[in-house]
């Protein structure tokens, strides 16, 4: 069901008003004007209201023809009737422009949501490959170069998972039409931190050689640059405290980083 907002059904409640306005304008013009309206009977209009539905009829454009205009009333006619089909134009296109309006609005709201949804899937996705990762290393399944080089792989599809995070962060706060729900931005950075402390996790059980591993490493500045995207491009800020706890991650991933 399409929701048209209070300020879109103002705009076109104002120029149908307007319309209002001008036909009756034009009908108070016509009584004020001597001998400018005569019924088929050759006598002159009786009172105000006649004028006024005459003028109606004419912006209409429906010509009963039981009022007739004389003199110069013949001009004023046309010029009403052309500006009543201007008007009345003006007043269908905000109708449609309306109902395009929430229309894409509505696709864009459900674009958002997908989205959304496979953002928050694949996150979950990569902290159960990090999940897996530790308890493998745990195991002794993997050792040395070989759990650098496994990190290093998950860590690709993570990178990719929380640029795109990031950028529908920012995406949806810059959007005129739609912006996340406080409900949802906190759901996703929930999701961003788990995935950040769960990568910490993992590299601290790595050899203390793993900073040499150049795809690791590229992964990890890229996923810090992401994280501060979101405070100083996006500016995100609600009040809640895993804003907070999120940054304090990014930080301790940076220098993990630069740790040798």
């Amino acid at each position: 069901m399409l929701k048209i907002t209070k300020e879109q059904f103002k705009r076109t409640f104002n120029l149908v008003l307007i319309w209002i306005a001008v036909a009756v304008a034009f009908g108070i013009f016509y009584y004020l004007l001597p001998e400018s309206l005569t019924l088929q009977t050759g006598e002159n209009v009786p009172g105000i209201l006649d004028s006024i539905y005459f003028s109606f009829v004419t912006i209409l454009t429906i010509g009963y023809g039981d009022i007739i205009p004389h003199g110069i009333t013949r001009f004023l006619t046309a010029i009403e009737g052309l500006v009543g089909w201007v008007l009345f134009g003006i007043i269908v296109y905000k109708v449609v422009t309306v109902k395009e309006d929430v229309i894409l609005k509505e696709i864009h709201n459900l674009s958002n949501e997908q989205y959304l949804s496979r953002v928050r899937n694949y996150l979950f996705i990569s902290n159960t490959n990090l999940v897996r990762f530790m308890k493998r290393v745990e195991a002794k399944k993997l050792v040395g170069e070989e759990a650098v080089y496994e990190l290093g792989i998950i860590s690709t599809t993570l990178r990719s998972n929380i640029e795109d995070a990031t950028r529908f962060m920012c995406r949806n706060k810059n959007s005129i039409s739609s912006e996340m729900s406080k409900e949802e931005l906190v759901l996703l950075i929930d999701l961003v931190n788990r995935d950040i402390s769960s990568l910490m996790d993992a590299i601290k059980m790595l050899p203390k050689n793993y900073s040499k591993d150049k795809m690791l490493n590229e992964n990890i500045s890229k996923i810090v640059e992401a994280g501060e995207n979101i405070y100083k491009s996006c500016n995100i800020s609600p009040n809640d405290k895993r804003t907070e706890d999120l940054k304090s991650s990014y930080t301790e991933l940076k220098k993990l980083k630069s740790l040798k």
